[in-house]
């Protein structure tokens, strides 16, 4: 430790030798620990910090208790990745407030100062600290097995994490120090380059009330003063003086407050969860309020549900569950992470209970988050949104390594994992920092409960007979016969706490009184009985039914508007998904609704016609609300129909009331209470109202739309399970009879599959725009099929149709079926529109991005230079079209190897998408990516690697760390580090971003496979060849399964196998990868392609190297001699240009 803080040349050790003379009233403590790079690098980063952390903090606390100074004032030194551990230390110290371990909270109140040398505070190269532990220790060279670096790789991303998470941890203490940060103003020599280790920007973050100053050295050096009169030596002495002089004063008033404040809070069983806040630069002690430090310590709170105001009970549950999570006697001998599972019978209040368990020990979670488990789409899209939270993007796999990642204690609340079917193990991220609770109906999921379980029954009778009569509003105090007849409801209700909210709702809203109330509730459970089309239900969801009757009936008897439409609300509501139903569901749907009636009253003119068309179409299969004429449509019925429900407790708000959401018992008991012909009606009727509020294009723009549609999915995923769409085949003889006869004598039929053809296109819209291709393609082909067959192929909407059928291609990679409906398009819209029109255009365009993705780089280069023509001629050079088409065809030009005109069409793109959108508009970084690509085949590599990093932040910012953008960026950037000989920092980014594209994708994906490709290079550049040709074959496999033998990615692919070979000496080996590679560029590329010459120009280079030299043939007796003489001649020269 000490070497790190002397002087080579001179010996001198600054904080011996100068400093006692400079500042004799300091003393000086030094603190020892593996300072090294590769140990904070390692696999358990965080932990390692933690624990010298916490070393620090106890060990300082020790020595001062000894020498009697515990209130001395402290002023932290510290250098390099030391600044980090000394954060921690401090955020560590500052959590010390219980008596038990407030000994240690005399740490942070003690500091003064802290100056900081060359600490990253918001990121780290970890490839230039690696490199730098390595080049200067050969010691570390030859103790580390060839491994050691690459054993790095996987923990990056969470290193990173965890030092942003330490400055998050650190910045609210800030203010409580005078804090000086130093910078390195001369680069450090890694061998073969120089740079800065930590950058000014990161070692001196420019922040309100700290000082900031560079230090004329090299990162190590920055802190081995040997001369007093050197100004960076003298502003370091000036601030430790300054800071000796006035700490003693603020300290010592700053511990007397402490104190105080200590007392006060001891006092509340709660102090735990409060603490204090110091500004050093007032020199005064604000005791911190609780509500204000539990808001600064938690981040993000979703529950499953509201906390009831009137939450009663549960104490003794309470209190185990507490304890299973919190209590060390307990928690030490829970081995992994902590899950707790509260299983019991529906409407027993295991939400509530979790929900209000959360609420209580808010302050004690960083985060609080739910996983809505009632299917495995509710769950994926549940960690896609806490991956959107986290910055990582909005995938399953992103949320997961979110969590995974956190350092800081987070909460996951598991809610209705009920199917027995579900794989619960997957739903539970990585790591030992989080909690996880469960609440199931399903026992046998108490096997995954590592902290213990519990089974929630009814309520105790006091606490059953509480809820009942508050939520009746009954006053106190309670006569005998109020008691008594509380008392017998809540037996009945079996003391669940779903039947007694509901029997209490029932009473409060005069429906029957208390005393009447189970003559009632006998009466609607025998009703119940005797209905023909009575389903067998367990015996204690019979008994809440019971009670959801209750409330029906009154509903049905009101007869009024607005109970008549909370009953059609409910049918419908039965068939969504029971969470998170939006009210504007209903609202667009009404808003749609009136503009389709008053675009269609503009175009029917005549009243004769309008009455023939209204009575050729069916009656809309639609709720009374949506039936209404223009005149009278209104979305304010609809939030009345819903106050009418949430007033008898069948629905609860979330939160604010643009959304609501039922407990899973109503929403079965909604369902199960519909004979099977009313629920075809109302599944119909739910699905159609669905439908109403999803607009298509152009109609739809913006993200508040595509918002509302994501949304939308698990409704609509329940709607279609309970009505699939089916639109009857009219493609075989019979079926186009039948089409042609209902096109004159039955019309009626032709509005019906105008309707079924619509849900079915709207289905497809919002499956496709979520990335369910599969889904989506079942339903676009129905539209184009109905179609086809009704308006014929020139129809623009049987080629809008088509057009969106071939994008799910697309996405599915079924390229060649994509290619087709294009085709069919460009020909239709030129026969129909002419050839010049701007569809015929946008088709062309995305015929020739198609052919361009599938390898037809002939086709695709010829349909997209005819395209951009005509688009510059009749659109104009600035349209957004033609810059679209241009864009594409720059970057076709690149795979021509016509470098120089792609890099001058992307700059032209860009110059115009810069002016039009703004630099960080997506379509400009899309533009500016294919320019870097472009500069990067130039050789360009210092543009290309700015402009990508550009592209590259932006993109992280704007979408999320794990976003396919983002990461394709990441893949680029790599591989401009490649070529700049960067190989550690490239390897890294590609090891983080194979693993997120494979957690966010598949292994196939052609980004995943592109970046397989480009960490292969690297393997062989740094000598890692059995690595680097696993790595190549598998990638090539993978290539051949997915893009297919011919596809120019897989003869590329090939061909960098061949390179491989060739670096290694295994010339035969090489030549056989070449003719495979040559034999697949004729089957698409040709042999005319750039790509086709290099390749068979390198195959003919190869095979003059393994032929036979005239010499080799000679013979002369002394075969060894002559043998020898030949290993000399088939000597190979060292290439000087790098292919890998």
């Amino acid at each position: 430790m000490i070497e790190a803080w002397t002087d080579s040349e001179t010996g001198i050790f600054w904080l011996r030798d100068l400093l006692p003379k400079d500042v004799p009233v300091a003393r000086v403590l030094t603190f020892g620990y593996d300072a090294s790079a590769s140990s904070f690098y390692s696999a358990g980063y965080a932990e390692t910090i933690q624990k010298h952390a916490h070393t620090l903090v106890a060990s300082l606390q020790a020595d001062r208790s000894i020498e009697g100074c515990d209130h001395r004032p402290i002023i932290f030194i510290c250098h390099g990745l030391g600044g980090v551990l000394v954060k921690k230390a401090l955020a560590y110290s500052a959590s010390r407030t219980s008596a038990q371990v407030a000994h240690l909270y005399t740490i942070f109140v003690s500091t003064y100062g802290i100056l900081f040398f060359g600490t990253p505070h918001d990121c780290t190269n970890t490839a230039s600290w690696l490199e730098l532990t390595s080049t200067q220790s050969s010691e570390l060279r030859l103790r580390t097995t060839e491994p050691t670096c690459s054993q790095f790789n996987s923990t990056l991303s969470r290193n990173s994490e965890t030092l942003e998470l330490i400055t998050d941890q650190f910045a609210p203490l800030m203010k409580s120090f005078h804090v000086f940060f130093f910078w390195e103003e001369v680069q450090t020599s890694f061998g073969h380059r120089s740079g800065f280790l930590v950058e000014e920007s990161s070692a001196a973050p420019i922040l309100d009330n700290t000082e900031r100053s560079g230090i004329d050295a090299t990162h190590s050096s920055m802190v081995k003063f040997s001369k007093t009169n050197s100004s960076s030596y003298r502003t370091v002495i000036e601030a430790l003086r300054r800071y000796c002089r006035e700490a003693p004063r603020v300290i010592a008033h700053r511990c007397e407050k402490a104190l105080a404040a200590l007392a006060r809070a001891r006092s509340n069983e709660a102090f735990e969860l409060a603490g204090f806040d110091f500004d050093i630069h007032h020199e005064r002690l604000f005791p911190g309020e609780i509500n204000t430090s539990r808001r600064s310590h938690n981040r993000f709170f979703f529950l499953p549900q509201e906390t009831a105001a009137d939450f009663i009970g549960r104490e003794d549950t309470s209190d185990i569950l507490h304890n299973a999570l919190f209590l060390p006697e307990i928690t030490s001998s829970i081995s992994g992470q902590s899950r707790f599972v509260v299983y019991g019978m529906g409407g027993s209040g295991k939400t509530q209970l979790c929900s209000q368990f959360a609420k209580d020990n808010q302050a004690r979670y960083w985060a609080v988050f739910t996983i809505r488990a009632t299917s495995v789409e509710t769950a994926k899209d549940s960690f896609a949104g806490i991956g959107k939270i986290g910055g990582f993007g909005e995938t399953e796999g992103a949320g997961k390594s979110w969590l995974s990642q956190l350092e800081e204690r987070w909460l996951l609340i598991i809610d209705n994992a009920d199917n027995p079917d579900l794989n619960l193990a997957d739903l539970f991220p990585e790591g030992d920092r989080g909690h996880i609770l469960i609440t199931t109906r399903n026992p046998d999921f108490r096997s995954h409960g590592t902290a213990g379980s519990v089974e929630l029954k009814g309520l105790k009778e006091q606490e059953a007979l509480h809820l009942l009569l508050k939520r009746a509003d009954i006053p106190r105090p309670w006569d005998g016969s109020t008691e008594a007849a509380g008392k017998e409801i809540a037996q009945t209700l079996g003391y669940l706490a779903l039947a007694l909210i509901q029997a209490g709702t029932s009473i409060y809203r005069r429906i029957c009184d208390l005393k009447d109330y189970l003559n009632f509730h006998s009466h609607y459970r025998n009703q119940r009985r005797a209905r023909p089309h009575s389903m067998a239900i367990p015996e204690d969801d019979d008994i809440v039914y019971s009670a959801f009757d209750f409330s029906m009936n009154y509903l049905q008897a009101k007869r009024t508007i607005v109970s008549q439409d909370a009953v059609e609300l409910l049918n419908m509501i039965a068939f969504y998904h029971f969470e998170h139903i939006r009210v504007d569901i209903f609202t667009r749907a009404v808003g749609n609704r009136r503009r389709a009636l008053a675009t269609a009253k503009k175009f029917i003119t005549s009243r004769l016609l309008g009455t023939i068309i209204t009575r050729l179409q069916p009656p809309p299969t639609l709720p009374q609300f949506l039936r209404q004429d223009l005149e009278t449509l209104n979305p304010y019925r609809v939030r009345r129909a819903l106050h009418e429900l949430y007033s008898l407790s069948l629905i609860s708000y979330d939160g604010k009331d643009a959304s609501f959401s039922l407990h899973p018992l109503v929403h079965a008991w909604a369902r199960d209470r519909l004979d099977q012909r009313e629920k075809a009606l109302w599944s119909q009727i739910a699905l159609n109202t669905l439908t109403e509020s999803i607009l298509l294009p152009p109609d739809d723009a913006g993200e508040i739309h595509a918002e509302f549609r994501k949304d939308l999915l698990p409704h609509l995923d329940a709607c279609l399970a309970a009505c699939p769409i089916r639109i009857s085949d009219y493609q075989s003889l019979l079926g186009r009879i039948q089409l042609s006869y209902a096109k004159f004598f039955q019309q009626t039929l032709l509005f019906i599959i105008r309707d079924q053809t619509l849900n079915a296109g709207k289905c497809g819209y919002v499956y496709a725009e979520r990335g369910r291709f599969v889904e989506a393609t079942v339903f676009l082909l129905m539209v184009k099929d109905a179609l086809v067959e009704t308006l014929g192929y020139e129809n623009e909407r049987t080629m809008a149709a088509m057009l969106g059928l071939a994008a799910t291609y697309w996405g599915l990679g079924r390229l060649e079926e994509a290619i087709i409906l294009q085709k069919r398009v460009v020909e239709a819209r030129s026969k129909a529109f002419g050839p010049e029109h701007r569809e015929t255009l946008l088709a062309m365009d995305q015929l020739g991005r198609s052919y361009w993705l599938h390898g037809q780089y002939h086709e695709a280069l010829n349909l997209q230079q005819l395209t951009t023509d005509r688009m510059k001629t009749v659109l104009g050079s600035d349209h957004d079209d033609t810059l679209m088409a241009l864009d594409n065809l720059g970057v076709t030009l690149g795979s021509w190897h016509r470098f120089q005109e792609s890099v001058e069409i992307h700059q032209q793109v860009l110059l115009s998408r810069e002016k039009r959108l703004g630099a960080t508009d997506l379509e400009t970084l899309s533009t500016m990516h294919n320019l870097a690509m472009a500069l990067l085949d130039l050789k360009r590599v210092d543009e290309a690697r700015g402009t990508m990093q550009k592209v590259y932040e932006e993109r992280e910012q704007k979408l999320g760390k794990e976003h396919p953008w983002t990461l394709w960026a990441l893949c680029t950037l790599a591989k401009i580090h490649i070529e700049l000989g960067l190989l550690q920092e490239a390897e890294y980014m590609l090891v983080d971003g194979i693993a997120a594209g494979k957690r966010s994708l598949s292994e196939n994906h052609l980004g995943v496979l592109m970046g397989c490709g480009e960490l292969a290079r690297v393997y062989a550049r740094q000598g890692r060849f059995d690595e680097a040709e696993k790595l190549t074959l598998d990638t090539i496999w993978r290539l051949e399964q997915s893009r297919g033998h011919e596809h120019p990615d897989s003869v590329y692919a090939m061909w960098k196998l061949a390179q491989l070979y060739e670096l290694q000496e295994k010339i035969e080996e090489a030549v056989q990868a070449c003719e495979v590679a040559l034999e697949r560029v004729n089957l698409r590329l040709t042999k005319q392609h750039p790509f086709g010459k290099k390749i068979e120009s390198k195959l003919c280079s190869l095979r003059n190297r393994l032929r036979p030299k005239p010499e080799d043939s000679l013979r002369d007796e002394h075969r060894q001699t002559a043998q020898d003489e030949c290993h000399v001649v088939r000597q190979f020269k060292a290439h000087s240009q790098r292919t890998w």
